[in-house]
């Protein structure tokens, strides 16, 4: 991979970090879970790359690039987090309602 690639994936993934936050703040999961998955194919490339030596421009525009994904993953966390946690609770309500269920269908047989 190539300097230039490199940079380009980043960019890529920066895109795709954005359109992932758009789909998460419309609520829109399940296209949102769809990205997720591109996005880990981005980012198995760029850790499967060897290192690329960058001049300093290209050094700079790559970190300003990571901030970008960063800012746009610390925000798609700030809106899921409220959602699994609600997931969460619904998941254990119905445990416990099956739970419930078996102890009483239990007793009667």
């Amino acid at each position: 991979m190539t300097s230039n690639e490199m940079l380009t994936t980043y960019e890529s993934l920066s895109e795709l970090t954005g359109t992932m936050l758009v789909a998460a703040r419309q609520g829109e999961w399940d296209d949102l879970a769809a990205l997720e998955q591109r996005c880990q194919n981005y980012v198995g490339s760029l850790m499967q790359a060897a290192p690329i030596p960058l001049n300093e421009t290209e050094q700079r525009a790559k970190v300003a690039i990571i901030r970008t994904i960063l800012k746009n993953d610390a925000q798609i966390r700030a809106l899921t987090e409220p959602r699994l946690h609600e997931l969460q609770q619904r998941l254990s309500s119905t445990r416990a309602g099956q739970r419930t269920v078996e102890a009483y269908g239990a007793q009667r047989a």
